[in-house]
């Protein structure tokens, strides 16, 4: 089984258990963690595949959504008396 196949199998039981118990951290780093491979591909997925060259204003959008996305839930768990701030 190949690193990134062993990474997957990993990931989904600690994402769902995070889920579970409230660690939006978690979930915070996988946003900005898609971010990276997306802007250096040039390729994002929303419902299908948006390329950052036939239509860049849609995929800088869903770029800065994600890189928001997990700010906000990293900044959520970090400072959670400011958590009801970022609703």
């Amino acid at each position: 089984m190949s690193h990134a196949r062993t990474a997957n199998y990993i990931a989904l039981p600690v994402l769902l258990a995070a889920a579970v118990l409230g660690y939006y951290w978690v979930w915070g780093l996988l946003f900005l963690w898609w971010t990276i491979p997306t802007i250096l591909n040039g390729q994002a997925f929303l419902v299908f595949e948006i390329n950052r060259d036939d239509d860049p204003v849609l995929f800088w959008a869903i770029v800065c959504l994600w890189a928001l996305s997990g700010l906000m839930m990293l900044a959520a768990s970090l400072f959670p008396q400011h958590a009801h701030l970022m609703t």
